[in-house]
């Protein structure tokens, strides 16, 4: 069943729920919500330590860690993944997001690669 059927289904049924219905369908569905959002960022967990990886793996390649056209074709695939009730334009804004929190630790990652100012000369 695609979402929009399920959220079609959904606003027939809640017509018909008795207010303690409703009211138990809500905590239910904030239940769901919460175990989604616990899912959402162990996945973004994941992605996060591969974008690192692949950052190192670039580095000792010699390239540039920000790739507009892999960004660009990423775009395209994920906008292609949107479903109501969320728009590709949302999917978009929302992974636009990712990327950029991915570029910033995978800078971050390179900085603490470099070779730390001891304060020290090299000829002692």
């Amino acid at each position: 069943m695609s979402m929009e059927n399920i959220y079609e289904k959904f606003e027939n049924d809640l017509n018909v729920l008795s207010e303690n219905e409703r009211k138990e369908t809500l905590i239910k569905l904030r239940d769901d919500i919460d175990v989604i959002d616990k899912e959402l960022v162990k996945l973004l967990n994941r992605r996060t330590l591969d974008s690192v990886l692949i950052g190192r793996v670039k580095k000792t390649l010699g390239i540039a860690t920000y790739n507009p056209q892999r960004e660009k074709e990423i775009a395209e695939k994920i906008g292609s993944y949107a479903e109501k009730p969320l728009a590709k334009e949302a999917v978009l804004r929302i992974y636009e997001r990712i990327l950029d929190e991915s570029r910033a630790i995978q800078k971050e990652e390179s900085r603490n690669d470099e070779p730390k100012e001891t304060g020290r000369s090299c000829v002692e």
